[in-house]
């Protein structure tokens, strides 16, 4: 679905939703001036206390649920157009990190980097010469972002070396080269996100 054709919809949700309160104040004798204190005590005297709080509560789980939904098909949206955001500079950054990732898993493919010492060894110099290359990534970011984002890219690059240098086994497969994969990905889908909120819709934050 369109974001513009979503962000519709939104709206006249929203429209169909104040009209309905509207016509419910009315019918109970609200005045647009009343305080919403005011507002709960008439229907406490109209409905009784109980009934009123229930409805309050389904009501609010259910907006909050709906904008669950809504938050995780805009990231899911993130993800899947991501490459859109690929820029020049990241063929320099992820095109040496996905060698070194090619290296190590061609060093794993002749059984140098399956050895026990050795290739545990191989796998951790090589996960931080890549986490170094990742430093040069969102550098135009502020502070607050560039920590958040390169906490994720670490965890990430942490679980793929764990995976290589303790279950042995699992180092015949491409895990480096994934794991760099994962990572750009993830950078392609923060780039998406933040030119998404940067583009001032009202609604992607509440949305993320």
């Amino acid at each position: 679905m369109p974001e513009t054709e979503m962000n519709n919809k939104i709206r006249l949700n929203q429209a169909r939703r104040d009209a309905f309160e509207k016509r419910l104040d009315r019918a109970d004798g609200i005045k647009p001036n009343m305080s919403s204190d005011e507002k709960l005590s008439r229907r406490n005297n109209l409905y009784g206390k109980d009934i009123v709080e229930k409805e309050s509560k389904r009501n609010s789980g259910k907006f909050a649920k709906t904008t669950s939904a809504m938050g995780v098909a805009k990231k899911a949206k993130d993800l899947i157009t991501a490459p859109t955001e690929i820029q020049a500079m990241d063929i320099a950054i992820y095109g040496v990190a996905f060698s070194l990732a090619l290296f190590k898993d061609l060093l794993d493919l002749a059984f140098i980097g399956s050895l026990p010492a050795i290739g545990t060894i191989i796998t951790i110099c090589i996960s931080m010469a890549i986490g170094f290359v990742l430093l040069f990534d969102g550098i135009s970011n502020s502070q607050r972002k560039v920590a958040r984002r390169l906490t994720k890219k670490f965890l990430v690059l942490i679980a793929g070396t764990m995976a290589e240098g303790i279950l042995f086994g699992l180092n015949f497969f491409p895990i480096e080269t994934l794991t760099v994969f994962i990572i750009f990905w993830m950078s392609l889908a923060d780039r998406k996100r933040s030119a998404r909120l940067a583009g001032g819709n009202e609604y992607d934050a509440v949305y993320n």
